[in-house]
């Protein structure tokens, strides 16, 4: 025994024990990965022939069983370390796989041992994947059912929690409405129809509301609760206003377009939406402000909706620009009542008329006037059927971009020809005589059931000033000039 313990005491060299820790340990893997450990057929001998070196040719049995469990114990503490990080578990390769193994060779002894050791590919975490890709939207409360003493009782502490928010600084804390209006808030699935009409009255009246209560009550499908509230509450925001145009309710969206005040994002939200009842409920609002972006748009709808023609003319907030631009849709009374009021003599837009003049390359000579013989003749043509000579002709005689002329030439109800005349200095018993005869033209340029009373009438009520005006205007927006410019 005692020789035995001197063996085991024996010296053991560095390069013996490297080799037997080599054979003995296993790979550093998840616990979920067993390595396959392959000992050539060719080394069957490796590990005993190592104990044998280090031990003697008598290696006792349980000197190997110690190396053997401490192995195992180490091993095991090196799986205890890996699993404790939780990067090592996103993914588990199936190391039966070819893919997954790869061969390493450890000599020893001038033999060779195949280790197997499995790859672990491990992809890279996802911080977000366990969240869904799509946030689910969120739905409206439904309603509860309830029997009516239910309904009552609910309804009663509704008008309680109401009561507790309606009431002033001194009466109550802060702190106490809000925990009111969050009570209330929670109850809502739990009110009938009738108590919370009677909830969207108080909420419009109050001062302050909260917001949550007021975004759930507008946000409800029946018009009658979020109907009061739309129309006449005026602390609801722009932003919850926008959704619930959003959302397409025409019903909602015809509410929002009454409201004593509409700021330029709401207006111009609602006429982006193109229906022709919210759009007259707008244009006949005078507490909606109206970008002139939206004015154009509406001068486009209006081509084909002839109802938003008189409430587009008589808004006070009419941009001169777009009420000449009506002037060509509009029926013969409201070119009257648009010429009447934006048309006017002063010295000051008689200079700015000369300026504007210049500008444009025109002469500066005001009483330098086209020829009236060159103008009737031009006309002449126009009654013959030959507009665009007539077009080109007139619109040298009389400073007129000539796709203005054409345009003047195409209108039947003679207006925008009596201002050409008035500017282009023809005489008023000349102006007759040309009326009477494009009337009874084969082209047809005016109407015949026009009176030429009637537009001897408009052409009398131009002076020269008043009809370059309106012809400068004319030519900015077939140019697409100045105030026209956005048309591009």
């Amino acid at each position: 025994m005692a020789d035995s313990s001197a063996e085991l005491r024996r010296q053991v060299s560095a390069e013996s024990f490297r080799r037997l820790t080599a054979l003995l340990k296993k790979p550093a893997v998840p616990s979920i990965i067993v390595p396959k450990i392959k000992v050539k057929a060719e080394a069957p001998e490796a590990a005993p022939a190592i104990l044998a070196e280090i031990f003697g040719q008598s290696a006792p049995a349980e000197s190997v069983q110690k190396i053997e469990a401490a192995t195992q114990q180490a091993d095991l503490a090196e799986q205890t370390s890996v699993e404790s990080r939780p990067e090592d578990h996103v993914y588990s390769p199936d190391i039966s796989t070819p893919e997954n193994v790869e061969e390493t060779e450890i000599e020893i002894a001038t033999e060779s041992v195949v280790v197997k050791k499995p790859v672990v590919r491990q992809r890279p975490r996802d911080a977000f994947a366990v969240s869904p890709g799509i946030l689910p939207q969120r739905q409206p409360a439904q309603p509860i059912l309830q029997t009516p003493e239910q309904e009552q009782e609910a309804a009663e502490l509704a008008r309680s929690l109401l009561d507790m928010m309606a009431s002033s600084n001194s009466a109550g804390l802060p702190q106490e409405r809000a925990l009111a209006a969050d009570t209330l808030l929670r109850m809502l699935p739990r009110l009938p129809i009738k108590s919370l009409v009677m909830l969207a009255e108080r909420v419009r009246l109050m001062d302050n509301p909260p917001a949550l209560l007021m975004a759930k009550l507008i946000a409800d499908p029946n018009i009658v609760v979020a109907g009061p509230l739309l129309e006449d509450c005026m602390h609801i925001t722009d932003e919850d206003l926008i959704m619930v145009v959003g959302e397409g309710d025409l019903a909602k969206i015809r509410m929002i377009a009454r409201r004593r005040r509409l700021s330029r994002a709401i207006t111009s939200e609602l006429v982006n939406r193109g229906d022709d009842s919210v759009l007259l409920t707008l244009v006949r609002n005078l507490g909606a402000e109206i970008p002139q972006e939206s004015f154009l748009d509406l001068l486009e709808f209006a081509k084909d909706y002839p109802d938003l023609l008189a409430p587009l003319c008589t808004r006070p907030d009419l941009p001169v620009p777009m009420a000449f631009e009506l002037f060509w849709l509009a029926p013969v009374p409201l070119r009257r009542y648009l010429l009447n009021r934006f048309l006017t003599d002063s010295e000051t837009l008689t200079k700015i008329l000369k300026i504007t003049r210049v500008t444009d390359g025109e002469e500066q000579n005001d009483a330098q006037f086209a020829d009236p013989e060159k103008i009737v003749a031009a006309l002449d043509m126009a009654g013959e059927g030959n507009l665009e000579g007539a077009s080109t002709a007139l619109a040298e005689y009389a400073n007129v971009n000539h796709a203005t002329v054409s345009r003047i030439l195409s209108d039947k109800q003679g207006e925008p020809l009596a201002a050409l005349l008035k500017a282009a200095g023809v005489s008023r018993g000349q102006v007759t005589e040309i009326f009477e005869k494009l009337k009874l033209s084969a082209s047809g340029l005016i109407d015949s059931t026009r009176e030429v009373e009637e537009l001897q009438s408009t052409f009398d009520s131009f002076s020269f000033n008043k009809a370059r005006i309106l012809l400068t205007y004319w030519d900015w927006a077939t140019m697409r000039t100045g105030p026209y410019a956005p048309l591009n």
